[in-house]
């Protein structure tokens, strides 16, 4: 083989091996790099729970309608993925919800743990308690055509699916034996009465209009 061609086939050897050695080492870095928060939450029902919370009016006759829902589990890598749910137990259902991933525990506490909770006071719960508050509240909005926030499409995952846990809890929603509606600051009142005079029909329904909406403003979730 003439030398110029070995020096030629010597260089281009160098330059695979260059390029092995730089597709390797991004493989290796694109697998130490931490999964998205929506991968992880997707995956969130294989973790083991960290703590489940829900405010402490859930079973008070008189309350706002509002009941909060915090579930947290712990993922391999000991961060803290969470789901929040905002439930209007009156009529609307599921009415807020969000959920997020890759906390450490100090910041799960000082950001989530300790701030988000406001209905009541937060206390420690069953999560057969808190999924039974979120489905049957779902359960009970969907018959009057009322569907649950768009974000539990991903927070749905903190929970384990319908029927795989026991119901045991005798849970009551509505207000008088039918749904009351009272609005919060983002909610769009002509639309949901529309609604609530379709489905519930005439003087089946309650409502009652707050001016400048309720203390447990959406921006928050």
């Amino acid at each position: 083989m003439p030398r110029d061609e070995r020096k030629r086939q010597k260089t281009l050897m160098k330059q695979r091996s260059k390029q092995k050695a730089v597709a390797q080492h991004k493989a290796q870095q694109q697998a130490l790099t931490p999964s998205s928060p929506q991968a992880i939450l997707r995956r969130a029902r294989t973790y083991p729970l960290y703590e489940c919370l829900i405010s402490d009016n859930w079973n008070k006759k008189e309350n706002s309608g509002l009941v909060e829902v915090l579930i947290a589990r712990k993922q391999p890598d000991d961060n803290i993925c969470f789901g929040v749910y905002l439930i209007d137990v009156y009529c609307l259902g599921l009415k807020n919800t969000f959920a997020n991933a890759n906390f450490s525990r100090s910041r799960y506490l000082n950001e989530i743990r300790n701030k988000v909770i406001r209905a009541g006071k937060p206390v420690e719960c069953s999560l057969e308690l808190a999924q039974q508050m979120i489905y049957q509240s779902i359960e009970y909005a969907e018959q009057f055509g009322f569907e649950p926030e768009k974000d539990f499409a991903l927070s749905q995952y903190l929970l384990t699916p319908r029927g795989e846990l026991e119901e045991p809890y005798d849970l009551t929603f509505g207000k008088d034996g039918k749904p009351f509606f009272m609005n919060g600051p983002h909610d769009n009142v002509p639309r949901i009465l529309r609604q609530l005079e379709k489905t519930a029909g005439a003087g089946n329904y309650d409502y009652m209009a707050m001016v400048g909406g309720d203390p447990f403003d959406d921006d928050t979730f």
